[in-house]
């Protein structure tokens, strides 16, 4: 015997690769908290950061939102992994007008409403917060 199965053809059979979960184990939708910590490099719970501040528009008539981030104690390391990782957000007004744009990056899932509580309602008057989701905004 070479040390391989008797029936390497058999159906419903699939190879196992040592260290590896079969592949019905390896989807999921959560991210356990024992990886958290080993995957985000964050000082915080969570980082934001507006890259877009429509209503300002580009010519420096108005003052932009564009650069501001959160939360205050967040350093420059965490404004850079949320812009390598973080998810698309945008915060809008009553109508459903956009207000800013930005990234969250929230390892946790638990804060997802920081930049509206943090920035967005104080500082621009936004009611909603909305996320980048299959090609257009859905609200969370």
């Amino acid at each position: 015997m070479d040390g391989q199965s008797e029936n390497p053809g058999e159906a419903g059979s699939e190879p196992v690769v040592a260290g590896l979960n079969p592949p019905d184990e390896l989807e999921t939708d959560e991210v356990p908290d024992s990886l958290i910590a080993e995957f985000s490099s964050l000082s915080t719970p969570y980082c934001w950061v507006i890259t877009e501040d429509p209503v300002a528009g580009y010519d420096g008539t108005e003052p932009s939102a564009v650069g501001k981030s959160g939360p205050r104690q967040a350093v420059a390391e965490d404004v850079a992994e949320v812009l390598a990782a973080g998810r698309f957000f945008r915060l809008v007004d009553g109508k459903g007008r956009q207000l800013a744009i930005g990234r969250l990056y929230d390892p946790s899932g638990e804060n997802e409403l920081a930049p509206l509580d943090d920035f967005g309602r104080q500082n621009l008057g936004a009611l909603n917060i909305e996320f980048r989701a299959d090609g257009g905004w859905q609200a969370s």
